[in-house]
């Protein structure tokens, strides 16, 4: 009858639970740093002019415009 409860952590969680926690707590800390070095400010030419923003702001206009047009041409091709 013990051998039916799975083996558990001194704190009450899993293994599995465990590492994933360690992870996420890895990837926030990653993220935090590479916030922390890209906050310089830097010189953002458009067509019509230029505007000085912080690296990190660039970055995440950046990222979440490349999440729309991949959604965009995903909905695009299965229309096809």
């Amino acid at each position: 009858m013990a051998d039916d409860v799975p083996k558990l952590e001194p704190e009450g969680r899993s293994r599995r639970e465990s590492a994933r926690i360690v992870a996420a707590l890895i990837l926030v800390a990653l993220l935090v740093a590479f916030v922390i070095d890209n906050t310089r400010e830097v010189k953002v030419g458009f067509v019509v002019g230029d505007h000085k923003t912080r690296l990190i702001y660039v970055l995440v206009v950046t990222f979440l415009v490349g999440i729309i047009v991949d959604r965009l041409w995903q909905r695009a091709r299965r229309r096809h």
